[in-house]
């Protein structure tokens, strides 16, 4: 039987943005969904079509990648703490009036230098649609969209979200990378339910807020969860290390989870 993960890596790849081309493909594709598609952005801003802030000059990005037509169909960046300042704000912090120190004082004693935050968390409807045309999966379904089934014949809507998934597993690696311990993230309620359905319970710190369409501010400890995600999902842990080294990596993270 076709697995989740096959099924990933049959059509899609997670690529690090370390290159000026792909560096400019996340900001391009960021353009496409902030700006043309949800308009949260005001396109007038960016005549070059890329988007982007001020968070960027200390971010990292990853980027899916649909293997069959070369086109990238989602970008999530992971924003990392300053190195001029470690007292700066995230994101969630300057948008979503957090005020950590009065609402979960826990959190607001976490070492900064240990803290990210997982945003510009996107996938190109534009793009999805491109490549459901050409009767290829596109692996994401959003409410009131179905799945292009033509594919495989096991793939229809209640299998997992690719993308969405190759997404968080982007997002882990790159956290895995530079050290970050503690993730904030304002995701939409649905992101927000769909992670939560497959194991990976971001904690909500408040009531949604609109900021880029109606957000929930959420927190999750991923140093201290990611081996146990990895080790009991297995569609998430083979998207993120790929078919081949998942018996090797899964008897890694039992010995890490046992610790």
């Amino acid at each position: 039987m076709t697995t989740s993960s096959s099924l990933f890596h049959q059509n899609f790849e997670i690529l690090k943005a370390d290159t000026p081309d792909l560096i400019d493909a996340a900001h391009e594709l960021r353009y496409q969904v902030y700006c043309q598609e949800k308009g949260y952005e005001d396109a007038e801003r960016y005549p070059d079509r890329r988007e982007y802030d001020e968070y960027d000059s200390h971010a990292v990005h990853s980027l899916i990648r649909h293997r069959h037509s070369g086109v990238y169909i989602g970008v999530v960046r992971l924003v990392l703490p300053h190195s001029g300042g470690a007292d700066r704000p995230l994101p969630i912090e300057q948008h979503c009036g957090l005020d950590l120190e009065k609402s979960h004082p826990h959190l607001a004693t976490l070492p900064r230098q240990a803290i990210g935050e997982i945003s510009r968390f996107s996938v190109s409807k534009v793009y999805r649609r491109r490549i459901a045309e050409q009767g290829l999966i596109w692996g994401v379904c959003r409410e009131g969209e179905s799945y292009n089934a033509n594919f495989h014949p096991h793939f229809n809507r209640r299998h997992l979200p690719l993308i969405t998934l190759g997404l968080i597993a982007a997002s882990f690696r790159m956290c895995e990378e530079h050290k970050i311990r503690h993730c904030y993230a304002a995701m939409e309620p649905t992101l927000l339910r769909l992670l939560q359905g497959v194991g990976i319970g971001f904690q909500p710190l408040g009531m949604p807020v609109d900021y880029h369409g109606m957000r929930v501010p959420a927190y999750y400890p991923v140093s201290e969860r990611m081996p146990w995600v990895l080790n009991t999902r297995s569609e998430l842990r083979g998207i993120y290390y790929g078919e081949q080294t998942q018996s090797q990596e899964r008897y890694r993270h039992k010995q890490l989870v046992a610790v």
